[in-house]
């Protein structure tokens, strides 16, 4: 297990995580997107991917972006 930040929060997530256990553990709803930051730059989580988590990483979420 690792504790990272989401929204601001410290949780305590599997150190190998789907973006579904993020969002659960995060209190992220499913249409919103899923974004890890890290120092060189912000990352979109795919839905149905895995991600590595380490001690301190920080994800957010943001409004679905619409074009046009």
């Amino acid at each position: 297990m690792a504790t990272a930040i989401i929204n601001g929060r410290r949780v305590d997530i599997p150190s190998t995580a789907t973006d579904d256990d993020i969002r659960q553990a995060g209190g992220i709803r499913p249409e919103r997107t899923l974004i890890k930051r890290e120092r060189h730059g912000n990352f979109v989580i795919q839905r149905g991917s895995r991600t590595n988590v380490k001690e301190g990483d920080v994800f957010v979420d943001s409004p679905k972006r619409i074009k046009g």
